[in-house]
């Protein structure tokens, strides 16, 4: 009801006004006032610059319309908005890009299977290697561990070099303890890598035709 008044109250005022101009006014500005009532005149009033401006021709037809300046809190959400759009084009572009490599890289299921498993077996091989080195630091350990007892065991105090060359195997050891634990999660990462493009690849396949195992 309070619309419909203020809306005649409008249409009543922009008659009265196109009256009152002279005959070579070609357009006048209209907008919304403190309380909801729209106003027209020549020029927009200070206060109400930001607001939402139409601009009409002498008949008070709609040539222009300037819309209300937003607040800074909507001017944030828009950037807000803006940054996530971004960052969803961005990853949209990137997983774009591993999928071309993916198909251009494998043609087959059995092609990334082979290659997981080329990696894995390379990450193996050192492991074996490296226990293999661990073995033979052992026996030298207890050698030299020996070594050291049967000269405390004489009352004496073991060579220090001999005690170095204890600390150096220990050391060793454990550090092919460390690096072949590491060469595990390498392992289960490649496992992990390998699981997520087979089921990419064939997902992808399956969008243009049968993926071939």
């Amino acid at each position: 009801m309070k619309n419909n008044i203020t809306n005649k109250l409008f249409i009543l005022g922009l008659s009265a006004f196109l009256v009152s101009q002279p005959v070579f006014a070609a357009k006048f500005k209209c907008w919304t006032n403190n309380e909801g009532v729209k106003e027209c005149g020549s020029y927009v009033p200070a206060e109400y610059s930001q607001q939402r401006i139409e601009t009409r021709g002498d008949s008070g037809r709609v040539l222009e319309v300037k819309e209300r300046a937003k607040t800074e809190a909507e001017l944030a959400e828009t950037d807000r908005l803006a940054k996530l759009k971004e960052i969803k084009n961005a990853k949209i572009a990137a997983q774009k890009k591993k999928d071309d490599i993916l198909l251009k890289t494998f043609t087959r299921e059995r092609d990334i299977n082979m290659l997981r498993d080329s990696k894995v077996n390379v990450i193996e091989g050192i492991i074996t290697v490296t226990n293999s080195n661990n073995k033979a630091l052992k026996k030298k350990l207890e050698k030299l561990q020996k070594k050291a007892a049967n000269v405390e065991r004489r009352g004496k105090k073991p060579p220090a070099n001999l005690l170095e060359d204890i600390i150096i195997i220990e050391n060793r050891i454990s550090k092919n303890k460390k690096s072949n634990k590491a060469k595990r999660e390498e392992q289960k990462t490649i496992r992990t890598k390998f699981a997520k493009d087979l089921q990419r690849f064939h997902n992808l396949k399956n969008k243009n035709g049968k993926a071939k195992p």
